[in-house]
């Protein structure tokens, strides 16, 4: 009998990533694929045995590091012990001699693209796991002078780049990749000089505090780009205490002794921005800004994911060759999910709130961010957590929801027009949380669910009261302001204890959350 993982990957090899047959038995399969420690196994062992031409087993691999991902961020089922499973079957082909080094550097560059801690079965002992491989070291700077012309001959650039160097140095213990970063910092390349902010933003201290280094050592040379230095004093707020916030502090006062104050404050070319449109948060809030614009006579899109709890989960800049290729690809992002437009201010204030979140959780904002600040001209955002209240009074500033009766607050979050026009807004709003899988499982009575459903909503008003307020600035700033004014309402009702049953949006996300359970009640 064919196995689920035998399956996947056969139908992978016959059709493809990205067809229709694949996506479909992935759908379908991804979460016994997760569940099943046989499977991981089946797939591990297949990587190992693989050749240089068979990539099938690295990819599928990868696809469930990222379900795995998601799963842990969204408190979903089988993460975890898919990663605790994914361990001891690297650990059994190593222990049994299988997992040579170039393997596990693969394996470890798939944790690091799925934005997973590398396990510490896969880092490389430089003494112990080299020593006996035979290989003639190339010239470093040659290699990297190839890899800058391949990444822009397919049309990328230092994000690429980096991305390319970030996961090839994954299977790295800490101290090795500082002193591999470092080394890279002290060649002649174009793309290093934004390597080093994309290091100094998501690398751990040791390489943080390499890169700062390095930095300090270009400007002391004379050969630190205005556009680098410029860019330092944004990153320093993004950084804890430490010694990397302390080597660049020491850059600012060493720019300034040389007369580079100028550098901070420097005219750079701005931005035509034409459209920006944002989607509404999810039900695990998730929401993304797309924006797009012209900078220099070139088209730009730039793509930010938003998430709570992680601040700026993703960011990046897409140059595109004409207005026809940015429509396209705004085009299809808004097939994803609905999306308004939005004006710069609402777009910032989501922005800067998603800096405080991210920074508040030890999550910096996606290395991609300073591309994207670079682009839309945004180097004056700063993180700026913003509470309830203070989002209520963004959405309300005349105060007629703060100041309503009770009969006209009652008309507000009843507004049944408004209510039917939220849907599409408003239908992935439920809890999938292991306390409410668990409540749904441990009960076969609809009323005694029902009923730990709307408790346990009780502890969740701030979190609902926020969701709501955030997507009525994006609604207010998208003209749709009868929508803001329910949402805002409701808001209000949460955070003045009104009883959650005479709230209809709490409603309708009790009933989806019932009918998301997935489990028969009878």
């Amino acid at each position: 009998m064919v196995g689920i993982a035998e399956l996947c990957l056969g139908v992978l090899r016959q059709h493809g990533l990205s067809s229709t047959q694949f996506q479909f038995c992935f759908e379908r399969a991804k979460h016994d694929l997760l569940a099943d420690d046989i499977a991981c196994a089946t797939i591990v062992a297949a990587i190992i045995q693989a050749t240089e031409d068979d990539q099938d087993a690295l990819t599928l691999f990868g696809l469930l590091l990222d379900e795995a991902r998601m799963a842990i961020e969204n408190d979903g089922p089988y993460g975890k012990a898919f990663l605790e499973d994914a361990e001891k079957a690297i650990a059994v082909q190593i222990a049994d001699g299988a997992g040579a080094p170039l393997h596990r550097l693969r394996i470890a560059g798939l944790y690091r693209r799925a934005g997973l801690p590398v396990p510490d079965i896969l880092m490389l002992d430089p003494v112990e796991d080299l020593t006996d491989v035979e290989m003639t070291m190339p010239d470093f700077d040659g290699v990297l002078a190839v890899l800058a012309a391949e990444v822009e001959a397919q049309g990328g650039g230092s994000y690429e780049f980096f991305s390319g160097l970030d996961e090839m140095s994954a299977g790295m213990p800490e101290d090795a990749k500082a002193a591999f970063i470092g080394h890279v910092l002290t060649l002649d390349n174009p793309f290093l000089e934004r390597c080093a902010l994309y290091w100094l933003v998501s690398g751990a201290s040791l390489t943080q505090e390499v890169v700062a280094a390095s930095l300090r050592e270009r400007l002391i040379r004379g050969n630190l780009p205005s556009e680098t230095l410029s860019c330092l004093p944004i990153i320093r707020g993004w950084l804890p205490a430490g010694a990397a916030r302390a080597g660049i502090d020491e850059i600012g006062k060493l720019a300034l002794r040389q007369g580079l104050a100028d550098v901070f404050s420097q005219d750079t070319p701005k931005p035509i921005v034409s459209d920006i449109r944002a989607t509404t948060a999810d039900g695990v809030g998730a929401q993304g800004i797309t924006i797009v614009g012209k900078l220099q006579a070139q088209t730009f899109v730039a793509m930010i994911l938003l998430k709570t709890g992680y601040g700026i989960k993703d960011a990046f800049v897409i140059r595109c060759r004409s207005k026809r290729e940015a429509a396209s690809i705004v085009s299809y992002a808004r097939q994803e999910a609905n999306s308004v437009r939005i004006d710069r201010m609402t777009a910032e204030l989501l922005l800067e709130a998603a800096l405080a979140d991210g920074i508040e959780t030890d999550h910096p904002p996606a290395p991609g961010f300073i591309d994207v600040m670079e682009a839309c001209s945004l180097n004056q955002l700063r993180p700026q957590q913003r509470d309830l209240q203070a989002l209520l009074d963004h959405v309300d500033p005349q105060q007629e929801i703060q100041n309503a009766t009770a009969a006209q607050l009652d008309r507000m979050l009843r507004n049944q027009p408004a209510l039917d026009a939220l849907v599409p807004f408003t239908d992935s709003w439920f809890e999938d949380t292991g306390e409410t899988r668990a409540i749904i499982k441990g009960s076969r009575s609809v009323r005694t669910v029902e009923k730990k459903i709307w408790a346990f909503l009780e502890s969740r008003r701030d979190i609902w009261a926020r969701r709501f307020l955030q997507t009525a600035i994006i609604l207010k700033s998208a003209k749709k302001e009868r929508l803001s004014k329910t949402l805002a309402a409701a808001a209000f009702a949460l955070m003045h204890k009104h009883p959650l049953q005479d709230i209809p949006l709490v409603e309708d996300i009790v009933m989806t959350t019932l009918d998301a359970g997935g489990e028969p009640l009878w």
